[in-house]
């Protein structure tokens, strides 16, 4: 009686499988690049929660540190470049909006949005070398640890998710 039951219990889950199929196909085609893209774009209030999340962090940052008041210059001023670098990117890509209707306009479309954290990353690397050579070797040993950590964290963000592209997720 007991396998009978368990019998009909993974055929009703098989069949309640099968009939949501369809269903996640369809919100499969959802999540195009085209999606992400309009989801990006028309956040409201968002952006301003992850610019304030940003600050958070960078004030545990700052904290953990034990800045100087030069370092604390040093420090908001590559935060103000992420921050720029950022906004260009997202304006760049909202302003315009991209066609991806075509394979090769979605590789072109790719091929931009790497230039562009590529710009952004060579923007920030100055302001960042410049704020990590302000720190003492002490700051710059646990300035080290917090990043290995904040590395570690966002590798096992990474394998939470299916390989796909993500909305909003550099930190430039």
């Amino acid at each position: 009686m007991r396998v009978l039951k368990i019998s009909a219990l993974l055929l009703a889950c098989s069949l309640g499988a099968l009939a949501l199929a369809p269903a996640h196909a369809e919100s499969d085609e959802k999540k195009g690049l085209e999606a992400r893209i309009e989801r990006m774009c028309t956040r409201l209030g968002k952006s301003d929660k992850f610019t304030e999340m940003q600050a958070k962090r960078a004030e545990r940052i700052g904290e953990a540190l034990k800045l100087t008041d030069a370092q604390k210059a040093a420090f908001k001023d590559l935060q103000d470049t992420r921050a720029k670098a950022r906004a260009d990117q997202k304006a760049a890509i909202c302003d315009s909006k991209p066609d991806v209707s075509t394979f090769p306009k979605k590789l072109a479309f790719r091929e931009a949005q790497m230039q562009r954290r590529l710009d952004a990353f060579k923007a920030t690397t100055p302001k960042l070398v410049a704020f990590y050579n302000s720190l003492d070797d002490g700051q710059k040993t646990k300035f080290e640890e917090l990043m290995r950590h904040r590395m570690k964290k966002g590798d096992k963000k990474d394998e939470g998710s299916k390989g796909g592209e993500s909305d909003e997720k550099d930190d430039n």
